[in-house]
């Protein structure tokens, strides 16, 4: 109903507007009888402008027939008889007709913008809106896997300080069930049989302590275990509708299990046991990544597991090699304390035969003893658990090797006897196995013993590591000779690799990220890691902020130190804050950061370390003082013009003007020259946005500087003899690499700016000077001057040295704006200088055509940067 009568009303006005022009005309026809077409034009604009195309239209053919039958002879009829009335009345419709069409566009395109103004408002909120969500999902994400990342790394630190297994599993379910937040877990052990026993839990209050609980599921089997051998990870959110057997339904329902999450713990091939997280209290759906997290510990505790094994049977065979040694001793003293008594023995043979049966018979008793105890030596030797071998000095012969020790090369009994010990040695480019061998014997005969590791290969080619230890000692047949003890240390290296793969990838990872990653002591106030990115950011060394803590707090810029020293007592306090200040780089330059910090607690609560990660936002805040800036100058310019229109066709729609044609003319006057001034104000706006985007493609090509002068110059030419302004242009014959239209168009919005700011009856001065690599171009006015701290800032949009100029001076602010752009995509550079009340000079550099190629742009003669507005 409003829409229909909006557009009664648009058809309303039409014919008022051209009732009123036929009732002025016939008034005024006295006076004006040979520009009855005036008034008509007038309404043709009125009603155009408040209803579009078609009610002009409507004004446009009753103007046409009212001036027909009216005015045109033979009055009162339609017929026309005379060529030049027929002439008279088709200008006439042929001018009404383009007022029409141009005051509707004019009328659509403001709707137009307005409309595309709000719906580029939409987006933009939209897109922000989007932006901050998925920037906190993914800073939530990556808060989640660094608490996951640091309690796996804190139970590897442990693992590799500790060789206590019970206090390294009680400590992993401990921070487990806290990192859940679940109500127990457990790590379960297996036994033959597949039962097993509870070994570590952690429980809730509320909850069945399950520990020291001997536990046989008669629901398992090897067909069930079987599965967690191949890695099977189980994650139950619900036991009654997780589809498992009745009779597990009833042995979890015992242990007061709801949900649960169990992951296998593994030593090599074989299934060691199980970790498992209870959920009693109701179901619970077990995320992704608390299972990753799960498997990770689980593996975890299998390198522990692996690591106490291994301690235990490093201690076990120490023991057994000193209680060997402590043997062996013993039967050496012994044997000596033997052969002394023999020796005394013989020595009184003479002097005591008698006795000599009876001593025969006591040496035959010795002597079995003896040699019962040498054999007791060979079977400690044989059956010890490193590997040891006997090696002659002089040769490098290999004269006894244990069982152990040709086990662990792969040989059979007997089969080293005779070998040389290179045959053991791994072989690269640059050492050969005898360059290995010779560096062995030099440092054990020049310490009498050496303690080393040692890559050796097996019989079939397979190469591992072992630790040695090799000493020299004299043997009655071979001399000295090498006694070296070898154990298989392979495991041990592969863990240890492991673990350093694991620090180096979380080391590539704190230093590759463009962000700072840091952490902090709380208690001593000390940086204890900084990542390389901050000598990126600050410019700073990390080393000084290791040394020097307040290193940190100079940086930041003196306005914002005082607030974050606040801030900082309240991060030592919590942990936690999320601040954004500035940082002075030593450069001078100024940077914005955002800081976040995070708390690290100890088993017990408290606050030990705080991290954070601080990344470099300049780049955003400019771009939201840019929008803000340019969104803010383009509203006032485009308000202003409208707003000047609005008033103008205001008035004249009250009709207080409608028996001042004068006042009447004015105002339409006033809305012409504001939509002309919009017109040019968005023309520019767009052409100034190709220009910066790229978009606005320029065919460049050798021209003549003189030609493009005078190009530019027949374009002013009318407007400064309106001012009997003349140009003085000093002849050149000096070629440039440019798009032609572009450079006219620079030229014509420097001669117009100098010809708005130049006193009536001057001279313009316009001079071409070749140089090295480049080609300089000047123009000289004798105006009202520029101040020095405008000479810059007039190049930028919307800049003026007055603001009263666009209203006296006309321009929209963006002409200088787009004379920058356009030499700037030319490789060139443009500035001004000039004296107050003297005059300014603009001057303008395009490169050579034979250096287009590596222009950079550059100044003439003087330099100075800077120019004055439109």
């Amino acid at each position: 109903m409003i829409r229909n009568y909006q557009r009664l009303l648009a058809y309303g006005v039409a014919i008022g507007s051209a009732a009123i022009a036929l009732l002025l005309s016939l008034w005024l026809e006295p006076f004006i009888s040979r520009t009855f077409g005036a008034f008509f034009y007038i309404a043709i604009i009125v009603s155009s402008w408040y209803g579009g195309f078609r009610p002009g239209i409507v004004t446009v053919i009753l103007s046409t027939l009212a001036i027909d039958y009216l005015f045109i002879l033979p009055r009162y009829q339609f017929l026309i008889y005379q060529p030049q009335e027929l002439l008279r009345l088709s200008i006439f419709l042929l001018v009404a007709l383009s007022i029409n069409l141009i005051t509707s566009n004019l009328q659509h395109s403001r709707q137009k913008i307005k409309q595309l103004s709000q719906k580029l408002a939409q987006e933009n909120a939209e897109q922000l809106r989007m932006a901050l969500d998925e920037r906190k999902q993914a800073q939530e994400t990556l808060q989640h896997q660094f608490e996951q990342q640091r309690l796996v790394m804190e139970i590897s630190q442990r693992i590799r300080r500790s060789l206590n297994l019970q206090d390294i599993l009680q400590t992993t379910v401990d921070e487990v069930r806290q990192f859940l937040e679940c109500d127990r877990v457990t790590i379960f052990q297996f036994y033959p049989g597949w039962g097993g026993t509870t070994i570590v839990e952690s429980v809730a209050p509320e909850w069945m302590p399950i520990l020291p609980l001997q536990i046989h599921d008669p629901c398992i089997g090897e067909e069930n275990v079987e599965p967690f051998k191949q890695g099977l990870v189980t994650a139950k959110a619900d036991i009654y509708t997780a589809g498992i057997s009745p009779c597990h339904v009833e042995f979890l329902e015992s242990l007061q299990v709801r949900a649960n999450l169990v992951v296998p713990v593994s030593l090599g091939s074989e299934l060691w046991g199980l970790l498992a997280a209870h959920q009693c209290a109701a179901p619970r759906e077990w995320q992704s990544s608390e299972i990753a997290l799960l498997q990770q510990l689980g593996a975890q505790v299998s390198i522990a597991i692996q690591q106490a094994a291994l301690f235990e049977q490093v201690q076990t065979e120490l023991t057994e090699r000193k209680q060997a040694e402590i043997a062996l001793q013993q039967l050496n003293a012994e044997l000596e304390q033997r052969v002394q008594e023999r020796t005394a023995q013989l020595t009184e043979t003479n002097d005591r035969l008698v006795k000599t049966v009876n001593e025969q018979q006591q040496t035959q008793l010795t002597l079995l003893e003896q040699t019962h105890k040498l054999e007791l030596q060979a079977v400690i030797t044989r059956n010890m658990a490193e590997g040891i071998c006997l090696i002659r000095a002089d040769n490098s012969v290999i004269v006894y090797a244990n069982p152990k020790f040709e086990e662990m090369f792969g040989y059979d009994s007997g089969e080293l006897n005779g070998q040389h010990v290179s045959i053991f040695n791994y072989v690269t480019e640059s050492v050969t196995a005898e360059d290995v061998s010779r560096a062995i014997l030099s440092a054990v005969l020049e310490n009498g013993e050496d303690t080393y590791e040692v890559q050796n290969v097996k019989k079939d080619g397979t190469p591992f590591w072992s630790s040695a230890t090799t000493s020299v000692f004299r043997h009655p047949d071979y001399g000295d000779v090498l006694v070296a003890v070898h154990q298989d240390i392979t495991e041990r290296k592969r863990i240890e690799d492991a673990l350093r793969d694991s620090e180096e990838k979380f080391r590539q990872l704190a230093e590759n990220i463009q962000a700072v990653f840091w952490m902090t002591d709380n208690q001593i106030q000390q940086v204890l890691y900084v990542s390389h990115a901050y000598q990126t950011i600050w410019q700073r060394s990390c080393e000084d902020l290791y040394h020097n803590y307040s290193n940190w707090l100079d940086a930041i810029h003196p306005e914002d130190r005082q607030r974050v020293e606040i801030e900082l007592i309240e991060q030592i306090r919590t942990g936690q804050y999320d601040h954004k200040y500035r940082i002075i780089r030593p450069d001078g330059s100024i940077r914005w950061i955002r800081d976040r910090a995070f708390p690290i607690k100890n088993e017990l609560g408290e606050l030990v370390r705080i991290a954070g990660i601080a990344e470099d936002i300049t780049e955003l805040e400019q771009i939201n003082l840019i929008k803000s800036e340019f969104i803010g100058i383009v509203s006032h310019e485009l308000r202003t013009p409208l707003t000047a229109i609005r008033a103008a066709l205001g008035l004249l729609q009250t009709g207080i003007y409608d028996r001042k044609p004068d006042k009447f003319k004015r105002m339409i006057e006033i809305a012409a020259i504001d939509s002309d001034r919009l017109v040019r104000l968005v023309n520019d706006i767009l052409d100034l946005e190709r220009l910066e985007s790229d978009r606005a493609v320029l065919e460049k090509t050798t021209c003549n500087a003189a030609d493009l002068i005078q190009q530019a110059v027949a374009v002013v030419q009318a407007i400064a003899n309106q001012q009997n302004i003349t140009f003085n242009i000093h002849p050149t014959n000096a070629q440039v690499w440019a798009a032609p239209d572009a450079i006219v168009q620079t030229l014509t919005n420097l001669l117009g700016n100098a010809i708005k700011f130049s006193p009536a009856d001057s001279t313009i001065t316009l001079s071409v000077q070749q140089q090295t690599d480049r080609v300089l171009f000047q123009i000289v006015d004798r105006g009202r001057g520029i101040p020095a701290d405008k000479l810059e800032a007039i190049f930028g949009r919307f800049q003026q040295v007055d603001a009263s100029d666009s209203r006296t001076k006309g321009g929209t602010g963006l002409g200088l704006a787009i004379c920058r752009s356009i030499i700037d995509r030319h490789g060139g550079q443009i500035w001004a200088e000039s004296t107050l009340s003297v005059g300014s000079t603009f001057f303008f550099t395009l490169p050579l055509p034979g250096n287009y190629a590596g222009e950079q742009g550059g100044r003439g003669g003087s330099g100075g940067s800077g120019g004055k507005g439109e």
